[in-house]
């Protein structure tokens, strides 16, 4: 298996943060392109997994979502290291077009980039009226005050969470639960029971917003189980729900909804 190795020996990370302080952005197309992102998802899981782990998330390689190491590399330079390799290190080049390695690096920089800063495609109006309506979301979500529970207010998602992470959220919604909040059944030492979705919890109490948005704190001495789900409350057949156009235009929306604006 070819060893992808995006990073990059220290030489090369520090040559990387005496750039230019303005950090130049590509204005390469796939930047920030779900669809380009999703293809070089795949592409990185045949090249680069094998270092680095199959979500990025480190191995023989490292960690690709954290930021320290990379983060002050400009995407030209990126690319060029993942086309031609770090000489002297274990990172060899890689033999695949441009327009794949660029889908690579596109995939990399979602890994942390928020999606406000990415350039979604799609109509953010047509989006707003698929959430509003047509997609469902907002009888669970909601959006600056508006919409519905026991789901993860979405009112800042652009701002806190990556396009890749919102798109597997729709998609794939039991990948890595949804947006860190967890379906739970608690049964009470007085034989009632709760369920719900927990928003925090310690060794001695946890919160719980139940499916009419109400808040409650159990106090975990009178708990006889608790009981965590695997599987997101989230309905898992936005693929087949909303054609593909729909979907664009539903990421497109999400990604906008930020408590600050988009960078320049």
């Amino acid at each position: 298996m070819r060893k992808c190795a995006l990073f990059v020996a220290f030489a090369v990370v520090l040559a990387a943060q005496h750039e230019d302080k303005s950090e130049k952005k590509s204005k390469n197309p796939a930047i920030g392109n779900p669809e380009a992102i999703a293809a070089g998802q795949k592409l990185f899981f045949a090249s680069c997994a094998g270092c680095h782990g199959p979500t990025g998330d480190g191995g023989r390689g490292p960690n690709l979502r954290e930021r320290g190491a990379w983060h002050p590399m400009d995407d030209d330079t990126m690319f060029t290291i993942v086309k031609k390799g770090v000489p002297g290190a274990d990172m060899p080049a890689l033999n695949r077009a441009d327009n794949e390695i660029w889908q690579i690096v596109a995939f990399v920089r979602s890994l942390t980039a928020p999606a406000i800063e990415a350039k979604v495609p799609g109509d953010v109006e047509a989006g707003k009226q698929i959430f509003w309506s047509k997609g469902g979301c907002s009888g669970c979500h909601m959006i600056a005050g508006k919409g519905g529970f026991p789901g993860p207010d979405l009112t800042n998602i652009g701002g806190l969470r990556s396009v890749n992470e919102i798109r597997t959220s729709v998609l794939d919604p039991s990948e890595r639960g949804v947006f860190e909040s967890q379906p739970v059944r608690i049964t009470f030492r007085t034989g009632g029971t709760l369920e719900g979705v927990c928003v925090d919890r310690t060794n001695y109490a946890m919160q719980v917003i139940d499916k009419a948005g109400k808040i409650h704190r159990v106090d975990m001495g009178g708990v006889e189980a608790v009981v965590f789900s695997k599987t997101s409350l989230m309905p898992g057949d936005y693929k087949t729900r909303l054609s593909r156009d729909e979907l664009r235009d539903l990421l497109a929306y999400l990604s906008r909804q930020s408590v600050r604006p988009p960078a320049n």
